[in-house]
């Protein structure tokens, strides 16, 4: 938005080239009045005539049941209105005829009622068919605004900037469409019937004004029931008749980028192509901009048809389940509209008035409908929709009570409708009478129908953790069928739901046994702990509003978060601060390693979770544990069971009923004559049409011709048909899986290791793609489900490779170029794809674009003074709302005393101590906490898995840079990336959120904590003397105590605070305890205010992935193949339930929990292909308990098989050499075959055999490291072994080393740097399975006397490490051990022993000396073959002639790559020695020589190959430079440009100043003048000294507004919080403290309060008062004592109905009884507590005490509290004195603000002075503007007034003294333009009020400049007269010119004016008009 000056500026451009046009535009107005009694009918409307068909009493039986609702209508109405609703106000208008309103509002001061009617959408005011009312008028000219911009929250100021008016004589000259100037003088007078040319509402503000106004303003009656030309009902408004038709024409000047593209209108036509669409098509293009829907919500006349085909599109929109942001949007849109205020009752009551009886039973469906609209509007909204939901159900009811009663018969389905709407009803109604329904936050109503699983919550609750009930658990059925889908759902919400709240459970009951400390040394494996964290603050993405969180990171420094899996995305945590009785729930958005290694994390808050942050403060430390459960897959998952209806879960005889024989698919049932298995036989890719029509045949779009052992009735379920095996290229075991997933519904394909599970999946991919189009499968592609990236890469490449287009993989986590223009993100980028979305899809993005950015502005103002207000001290003006006025005063009174005041320094840093430097950047130099020995052992307590090495391999670690380590696979980083579904770019809009809160954040500190320590010496450093200068180490200090003083949680109570007087009295420690009291509520109120906009930032945000997703539904329908993840799958159920994929291949499937696969499926899904091996890895369960016995851990692929369902087995592995699958088959597998290829591998070079088992004996380490292990003696072998491989000639990437643990694969990372080990794959075994490769290292790691093998005892497990490899497999490990405990291995082993594949050594054979073998059984063993070979010398002569020194080496045989390590032998000219080695390039020589410099004779130690000419000396410069002052740079180097040096400057005022030299030097050349910072510090006229610096005051003339509080007691009892202003003081800008039981005052003080018109509540037994609440009560006061007991049981001692004193006289005996009336310690004596400031008195001697404080009339001023003087507000015993003083309070407010006629008086005669002082526009325009601008704001006091009617007559003065600079010489009239800009400056600053001093001294000055140019005149009229002056007068100019232009504050002003009169009596002035001061 541009700033006012800018835009003035603007219009001042414009002024110029107006002005000529403006008076002509004046005078033709004045030309050509309008005619007053002009007529406007016209013909009579046909329509408008009621039909002659309807029988007088069925008009009025319609008449009277809409009454019903228009009466109930009318009272809300009549609420708002007088409630000051916008939408209640408005003019009447008699019967007789219609009028324009009587009683608009000036322009200025009704803008606001239009912006708040923008802001709410329509006002909800009185109906239009009330007689006498002119329909709709203020709804449509809000409407019109909310069109143009529904955020248009803009201040008064801002609007008028954008357009300004000038007021007065002349119209609004600015705004082309003419508004109305000043139409308070026409109020009362009757209105021209005519065109008005300054129409209020009309022209550029209001763009639809026009159009509506008057097609409505002749309307008179209800809506009424009419005919067509085609005999149907149509719902039209009783207009007059004779209208002029050219008034329904559009305005010409509508604006706007919509108005422009034009809006479509919402007919028949459009509404019939609504309703061929898609459910999410349909909401996504009713909630565009330009799709007509707000035009036709709002006619006020809708033909039937309309309204019954909407009713339809709108029922069919609720189906929707991926858009329902939108949908809310459009609910939202349709409850304030007139379609459900007018058109909806009407034409639910016109059912009754039918006179057709074929239509009855239509009207039956159509009523229906309407009840789908209502429940779903009252679910959605619950509270803003209430009215007229409950109200239109009433209607709905007659509606069907008639039908019923003339025979017609209502459906079911209607009747329940109606009854859940009227309990729905009537559960509401009972929350409203309770004042409950508030809001529409929170939903009341889930469906009738839900099951009960579908009703507990997806995050866990109270009864959750702390286990109220025992959770109802059932296992997964596997040894039978479920009994129904409904148990079957159940069955697994709960399982899954337990399975990641168990951890948080049994964690959090384990924390909460032990104490804080021992906390910190307790290590609990369900949950991660984090201490100490705070809530900083939020962060607004793309993703939506994140928070981050700073936690304790002291006992985490030794976490390697890169490798550490705590903190993943999508990891559940909880916060607590109160032992777990209040939880706070939120995920991880974002996972920073730099932020994390400071303890910072970012989270995303439940949606339920974020409102509670309200009432967190920054100051606030949490516990933060976090759970070990992946919960955004949980999350997904569960909401989609939840959404799985019992009847849309497709295959259900098999999922849940587990039936055996499997049938074929559906679509094969519709024929399948013309299948083909062509691409089985051939290479070639597919080549297919974008779609295929109707009549195209399958050979045609395939280009596939049938072999010959396919004929044209080729039927693909006749097996007797198909082609040989040898033809299709495969084995038996495939051919049988092929046949069967071809033609069963439901197909399981187990592939044991290497059997080629991907070839054939994607065989079976390529034959259903060939047949897509003859079969009924091409409106949905086939969906492709992958466990892992990695595996989902490999399968849609090999797809890529015969499908070249249509394929789309969901998810940004791809690692495969080949796949990156597939990615959904590429093609939604397309240009293409862009241009061809419908038109509605592409203009949502710029408004929620443009909505979004407002609400982000708003919320980074105020999160970033909310983080400001941790990281230093706040400038005091931002905290001035929250300092009490005496706190104030006393702050301010307090610098002024001071006796070093500077003019930099700020009063709250010097009263809280901190030096008071401006805006002194302070760094922190913290040396490293020295780490003790019970530090680490905490540490290390704490940690879990793959957190940390031992400190001694941290200690190593730290030396070596990771950078330099072989990257290798770590399973965070992999669970990482397979967490993270797109690749939004988070990272990048974190770090530019954390920018623009920094750049923020700057402007609210006075204190700030910065880090660059060399940044803020150089700038604390290099200040000027007037400043101060800090020391590193005082700043250091300053530092260490803000941090710790901003870090304390304690503050100042408000009873504390009240009591002080004299902030400056306080000890530092109670300065800060008030501080951050002020801080406390700031910061509150800061978090308040951003809660509604993070709200409606959420909502936009959704709305805008909901928008993102319709695109992408879009591209995946027109997609032949959809590669998801398991995960993504999850997240992007709603658009497959709208895809609706048919054909469904889940690879991996044996890995899948049973519950993902299911959320997967949709109700179309017509074929499911399953391929894995539930053999190898199981899914992965959190609980153990639920894993095995509860059978968490069987897949549905598992348990089908279990079940018996039909499945095939891959038989021929094509990976494994035979001698490693025997070690598969029988103990994993009983049939396993070989093919003929992998009998042909090559052996391994340098070991003696293929396979081997390395045994040994060495334990596993002994770590404190959780549930992770490792063991280095395995890792320094296979290290070693790796580095022998890659010798032997190996390339890196054939090679991998895998481990069963993550803790070895950490200690395998810091031995293996990257440059000898790059390229090798280092993985756990867990991550590696799909993956094969060349050779393979298994480290099994596991090694203890205990015998514990952990994971090395599962199966499925030991198949995946033992079947990767290729042609070599090693593995090294404790076999003796393994084979004692795991049967398993022992047969493993046995199988190893007769093959001689087993043993404690391995023999590494020599490839260069045969028979020269090694054997090897630890790492340093390797150093006898040192380059891969033996230990013989190489001997190689190379060609340098040196001999190759290394030991024998495999690699490189001729030495082509060999480097020659011995010294070159070379020589410089000079005779100096090479230094390089042999193989280096010799270079220029660098030894040092002696040399003399030419340029300056200096001698210098030079390179030798360096000329000396080229050499920079080094010697200091001895040169002196253009100041005088020695060059300091060196001598070589170019001499100093701007000069350091400092000089003593004498200041125009007097003043000396030390300056750099080189600045001095500038401002000379650029002719300006240096400013003089030192401290005025003159008296002023009020007795305080000036606070300005001396270049403010302008040298002590013009001095700043004094600066010291005013202190004076307003009328409402408050100091003044202003300056000192020596006259009247403005209202009070405090909140307002007036209070009623009933609420308190929304207003500021200042303000008049709004008397409450509720009932008094000062009631008892015995006493009641029957006024208002506002009024002074008609009740004597209840004098008996109360008869209640206080929580400590004793007797209260107050009275009847009054508020009950919180002290006893029992146990409170000395307080209660403190003399201090003096019949305190009487026994009968009751007491009375103020609720103001909570002290007790006796009621005898305080009521002494108000009656006179009541007979004490002086002022309008409260009783006051005698211990605290705190006002006394808020007390019912005494509530007529105070609303009597209130009332005076009120009364003297309304004096102090002024009349408003007087003040609207006030103003327009300042406008017209403007105009008419024509001087003032033409010396200063921008001025005039802006004053003219300030004038038109409607916040006008007279204050204000006071200030801008100052501004203009000394304006004013300034302009007429200018206007006098062309009669002076040059050099005069200079000096006058100077002193003229420095006076006009001065005037227009901006303030609260002129002070008596600074007018006296601007009156002053400009009577000097006067006399000045009177002086001038006196001089140039002598000397244009060619004469001469007298001596005597000489002197006298000499003595005058010497006093004037000085500069000098004082001068003797009667002898100036006595001496230029008698000159100008002496010497007359000719042609020139004399000045007049």
């Amino acid at each position: 938005m541009a700033s006012r000056e800018e835009q003035i500026k603007s219009l001042a451009r414009q002024i110029q080239e107006l002005q000529k046009a403006f008076k002509d535009a004046k005078k033709t107005d004045q030309a050509n009045p309008q005619p007053i009694g002009q007529s406007r009918q016209g013909n009579a409307s046909s329509n408008s005539q009621p039909n002659r068909q309807h029988s007088k009493d069925r008009r009025q039986k319609n008449d009277k049941a809409f009454s019903v609702f228009k009466q109930a209508e009318s009272h809300s109405s009549s609420a708002q209105k007088s409630s000051g609703h916008p939408g209640a106000r408005g003019g009447s208008q008699s019967v007789g005829g219609p009028k324009h309103s009587g009683s608009h509002p000036h322009p200025a001061s009704g803008h606001k009622e239009k912006t708040q009617a923008s802001v709410r959408g329509r006002p909800r005011g009185p109906r239009d068919g009330q007689q006498g009312r002119q329909p709709q008028r203020v709804n449509n000219r809000s409407e019109s605004v909310s069109v143009k911009n529904r955020f248009e929250h803009r201040e008064q100021s801002e609007h008028h900037r954008r357009t300004p008016k000038f007021y007065g004589s002349q119209p609004n000259l600015l705004n082309c469409s003419g508004e109305s100037t000043v139409e308070n003088k026409t109020q009362g007078q009757p209105k021209p019937r005519g065109r008005q040319p300054f129409s209020r509402g009309t022209g550029r503000d209001n763009p639809q004004a026009t159009r509506e106004n008057h097609s409505q303003q002749h309307c008179k009656g209800p809506g009424s029931q009419t005919y067509d030309s085609g005999g149907k009902y149509k719902f039209t408004q009783k207009c007059k008749a004779n209208q002029d038709p050219q008034h329904s024409r559009p305005p010409a000047d509508q604006s706007g980028k919509s108005a422009r593209r034009g809006q479509r209108k919402l007919d028949s036509q459009e509404l019939l192509q609504l309703s061929d669409l898609d459910p999410s098509d349909i909401v996504m293009k009713l909630a565009s901009p330009g799709s007509g829907l707000k035009e036709f919500l709002n006619q006020t006349d809708t033909h039937k048809n309309l309204i019954v085909t909407f009713l339809k599109i709108l029922g069919s929109a609720f189906k929707c389940k991926s858009n329902r942001q939108n949908l809310h949007y459009l609910l939202e849109l349709i409850k304030d509209s007139m379609f459900m205020k007018n058109i909806l009752p009407a034409f639910v009551v016109s059912i009754q008035t039918e006179v057709i009886p074929e239509a009855h039973l239509e009207n039956s469906v159509h009523l229906s409908s309407a009840l789908n609209l209502l429940c779903e509007l009252i679910t959605v909204y619950p509270a803003s929709a209430f009215l007229e939901v409950s109200l239109l159900a009433t209607l709905v009811q007659s509606t069907s009570n008639h039908l019923q009663s003339v025979g017609i018969p209502v459906s079911e389905e209607t009747e329940t409708s109606l009854e859940n709407l009227h309990q729905m009803v009537a559960f509401l109604q009972e929350k409203k009478r309770d004042g409950k329904l508030n809001s529409d936050t929170y939903t009341y109503f889930t469906g009738p129908t839900v099951e009960d699983f579908r009703l507990i919550p997806i995050y866990p609750t109270y009864d959750d953790i702390h286990l109220i009930d025992k959770p109802y658990v059932r296992p997964n059925i596997v040894s039978g069928k479920y009994p129904d889908t409904a148990t079957y759902l159940d069955t697994h919400f709960r399982l899954l739901r337990e399975d990641f709240v168990r951890p948080l459970r049994d964690g959090i009951s384990k924390l909460l046994t032990y104490d804080r400390e021992d906390l910190k040394k307790k290590q609990i494996d369900d949950i991660r702990i984090y201490f100490d964290a705070h809530v900083l603050g939020p962060l607004c993405t793309q993703s939506g509003v994140f928070y981050r969180v700073q936690f304790d990171k002291t006992l985490l420094k030794f976490v390697r978060w890169e490798s550490s899996k705590r903190l993943l995305f999508g990891s559940l945590l909880c916060l607590s601060k109160d032992n777990f009785e209040t939880m706070v729930f939120a995920t991880v958005a974002h996972r920073s390693i730099e932020e994390l290694s400071e303890g910072i994390i970012t989270l995303s808050f439940t949606e339920g979770c974020r409102l509670q942050l309200v009432d967190i403060k920054s100051t606030d430390s949490f516990l933060m544990v976090e759970t070990t459960a992946y919960f955004e897959a949980y999350r997904h998952v569960l909401i989609g069971l939840k959404e799985i209806r019992n009847n849309e879960l497709p295959l259900q005889k098999y999922i849940v009923h587990c039936q055996t024989n499997v049938a074929e698919p559906k679509y094969l049932k519709c024929g399948c004559q013309n299948y083909t298995l062509k691409p089985l036989m051939e290479k070639q890719a597919l080549k297919t049409p974008k779609r295929p029509s109707k009549t195209t045949s399958c050979d045609n779009m395939l280009n596939f011709n049938l072999s010959s052992s396919q004929n044209s009735d080729f039927d693909v379920r006749d097996f007797t048909k198909w082609p040989s095996k040898k033809e299709l290229n495969l084995d038996e075991s495939q051919m049988h899986a092929i046949q069967m997933a071809l033609t069963n519904e439901l197909v399981l394909v187990q592939g044991p290791p290497g059997t080629g599970k991907t070839f054939l999946g994607l065989k079976i991919i390529k034959v259903l793609l060939a047949n897509m189009a003859n079969m009924d499968i091409w409106q949905s592609p086939i969906l492709v489900v992958c466990y892992t990236n990695h595996a989902l890469d490999q399968f849609l490449e090999g797809i890529h490779t015969f499908l070249e287009t249509g394929l789309v993989r969901v998810g940004g986590r791809s690692s495969s170029e080949i796949l990156n223009k597939f990615s959904m993100r590429v093609l939604r980028r397309e240009k293409d794809f862009r241009k061809n979305l419908p038109a509605y899809l592409r203009s949502m993005y710029p408004e929620l674009f443009q909505e979004r950015a407002e609400i982000q502005k708003r919320i980074e103002m105020l999160a970033a003074s909310l983080a400001a207000s941790g990281k230093g001290v706040l400038q005091m003006y931002i905290l001035s709302k929250y300092i009490a006025s005496i706190h104030l005063k006393s702050l301010q009174m307090g610098m002024v005393a001071s006796e070093d005041s500077h003019s930099t320094r700020s009063e709250i840093l010097e009263w809280l101590g901190v030096t008071s430097i401006s805006r002194c950047c302070v760094t922190s130099e913290w040396t490293p906490e020295q780490t003790t020995e019970e530090d680490m052992e905490e540490t290390d307590s704490s940690t879990t898995e793959g957190d940390t090495g031992n400190s001694d391999e941290l200690t190593e670690e730290k030396e070596e840079d990771d950078d330099e380590l072989i990257q290798v696979s770590e399973e965070a980083e992999l669970l990482q990336a397979e967490r993270m579904v797109e690749d939004d770019d988070l990272k990048n809009q974190i770090q530019r959120a954390n920018a623009r809160l920094a750049a923020i954040q700057e402007q609210f500190l006075s204190f700030t904590l910065k880090e660059n320590v060399d940044q803020s010496n150089t700038q604390a450093e290099s200040k000027d003397d007037g400043e101060w200068k800090v020391s590193r180490k005082m700043k250091k200090i300053m530092e260490a105590m803000v941090k710790k003083q901003l870090k304390l949680t304690d503050f100042m109570p408000e009873d504390e605070a009240k009591n002080i007087v004299n902030v400056w009295q306080l000890s530092q420690l109670d300065r800060w305890r008030l501080y951050r009291l002020w801080l406390s509520k700031y910061q509150t109120d800061t978090r308040r205010g951003m809660l509604q906009y993070e709200q409606q930032y959420e909502r936009i945000v959704n709305r805008l992935a909901e928008l993102r997703n319709q695109e992408e539904l879009i591209l995946l329908r027109q997609s032949k193949v959809v590669g998801m993840t398991t995960t993504g799958a999850a997240k992007y159920r709603k658009l497959l339930q709208d895809i609706q994929p048919k054909i469904v291949i889940v690879e991996e499937a044996a890995e899948v929990l049973e519950a993902h696969i299911i959320t997967t499926l949709s109700s179309a899904c017509e074929h499911l292909i399953l391929i894995g091996d539930h053999q190898q890895l199981r899914p992965s369960a959190t609980v153990y308990e639920l894993a095995q016995s509860f059978n968490l851990e069987v897949s549905l692929f598992e348990r089908l098989i279990r079940m018996n369902v039909q499945f095939v087995r891959l038989n021929y592995q094509h990976r494994m050499r035979p001698e490693i699958a025997e070690l598969l088959t029988p103990h994993i597998y009983d049939k396993l075959e070989n093919t003929q290829s992998v009998k042909l591998y090559e052996n391994i070079k340098g070991i003696s055999t293929n396979l081997y088992f390395i045994d040994h004996q060495k334990l596993e380490d002994q770590t404190k490291e959780g549930k992770s292990y490792q063991n280095s003696h395995e890792a320094r072998f296979v290290k070693s072994l790796c580095e022998y491989f890659i010798q032997q000639e190996y390339k890196p990437s054939q090679i991998t080393i895998l481990t069963t643990y993550s803790g070895q694969l950490l200690c395998l990372k810091k031995m293996m740097p990257k440059n000898k080990f790059n390229g090798v794959k280092v993985c756990v075994v867990d991550k590696y399975q799909g993956e094969e490769n060349d050779i393979v290292i298994l480290s099994l790691v596991r090694s203890n006397l205990q015998g514990r093998v952990g994971f090395l005892r599962i199966s499925n497990r030991i198949c995946v490490a033992l079947s990767r490899a290729k042609k070599g497999f090693y593995c090294i490990g404790n076999v003796n051990m393994l084979s004692n405990k795991v049967p398993l291995w022992d047969k493993i082993a046995d199988v190893l022993r007769r093959k001689d594949n087993i043993g404690p050594t391995l023999r590494l054979c020599c490839q260069n000396h045969p028979g020269s073998d090694t054997l090897v059984s630890a790492a340093e063993d390797f150093k006898r073959a040192p380059e891969g070979g033996c230990s013989l010398p190489c001997d190689f002569r190379l060609s340098c002639g040196h001999v190759c020194s290394l030991a024998c080496h495999p690699y490189d045989p001729q030495h082509k790559s060999y480097k020659c390590p011995k010294p070159c032998q070379e020589r410089c000219e000079e005779g100096h020695v090479c230094l390089a080695r042999c193989c280096e390039p010799c270079g220029k020589c660098q030894v040092k020589v002696t040399k003399v410099i030419p340029q300056c004779g200096h001698e210098q130690a030079v390179p030798c190959f360096l000329p000396p000419e080229r050499f920079t000396c080094q010697e200091p410069c001895c040169k002196a430079i253009g100041c005088g002052h020695q060059c300091v740079r060196r001598c070589g180097e170019i001499c100093t440009k701007n000069c350091p040096a400092k000089v003593k400057v004498t200041m125009r005022c007097g003043h000396e100043r030390q300056v750099l030299c080189h600045l001095q030097n500038e401002a000379k050349q650029m002719g300006e003048t240096l400013q003089c910072h030192t401290p005025c510090r003159r008296r002023l006229a009020c007795g305080h000294s000036c606070m300005g610096a001396c270049y403010e005051c302008a040298g002590g003339r013009l001095h700043v507004a004094c600066r010291s509080p005013c202190g004076e007691r307003l009328p409402c009892s408050h100091r003044c919080g202003e300056t000192c202003a020596g006259g009247e003081c403005p209202p009070c800008s405090l909140a307002c403290e007036s209070w009623c039981p009933h609420g308190t005052c929304p207003r500021t003080c200042g303000e008049p309060c709004l008397p409450c018109g509720e009932p008094c509540a000062w009631a008892c037994p015995h006493y009641r008062c029957s006024r208002l609440c506002h009024e002074p009560c008609d009740r004597k006061p209840c004098d008996r004592p109360c008869d209640r007991a206080l929580q400590c049981g004793h007797p209260c001692i107050g009275l009847c109905g009054e508020l009950c004193p919180s002290k006893c006289r029992v146990c409170h005996e000395e307080e209660v009884t403190e003399i201090f009336f003096g019949r305190e310690d009487d026994a009968d004596t009751r007491f009375l507590q103020l609720e103001d400031c909570s002290h007790i008195f006796a009621v005898s001697g305080f009521d002494d005490w108000m009656r006179q404080a009541d007979a004490d009339g002086t002022a309008a001023q409260l009783a006051l509290c005698p211990k605290c003087s705190t006002p006394i507000r808020r007390n019912l015993r005494y509530g007529s004195v105070i609303k009597r003083t209130l009332a005076e309070v009120e009364r003297a407010k309304a004096k102090l603000l002024g009349d408003e006629e007087e003040l609207q008086s006030c103003k327009a005669l300042l406008e017209q002075f403007l105009e008419e002082k024509m001087e003032l526009s033409e010396y200063y325009l921008e001025e005039v503007l802006n004053l003219q601008l300030q004038l038109q704001e409607s916040s006008t006091s007279p204050h204000k007034l006071a200030v801008l009617r100052h501004k203009i007559s000394l304006l004013s003065k300034i302009a007429e003294l200018k206007s006098k600079e062309n009669e002076l010489l040059e050099e005069q009239r200079l000096k006058i333009q100077e002193e003229t800009e420095l006076q006009a400056k001065w005037i227009m600053r901006s303030r609260v009020q002129f002070t008596d001093q600074e007018l006296s001294d601007i009156q002053r000055e400009i009577s000097k400049l006067t006399y000045l140019i009177d002086v001038y005149l006196i001089q140039n009229s002598v000397q244009k007269q060619r004469k001469l002056f007298d001596l005597a007068s000489q002197l006298m100019i000499n003595e005058l010119l010497q006093v004037l232009e000085n500069g000098k504050e004082e001068y003797g002003g009667t002898w100036v004016q006595e001496s230029i009169d008698r000159l100008k009596k002496k010497y007359p002035l000719m042609g020139v008009k004399p000045s007049v001061c």
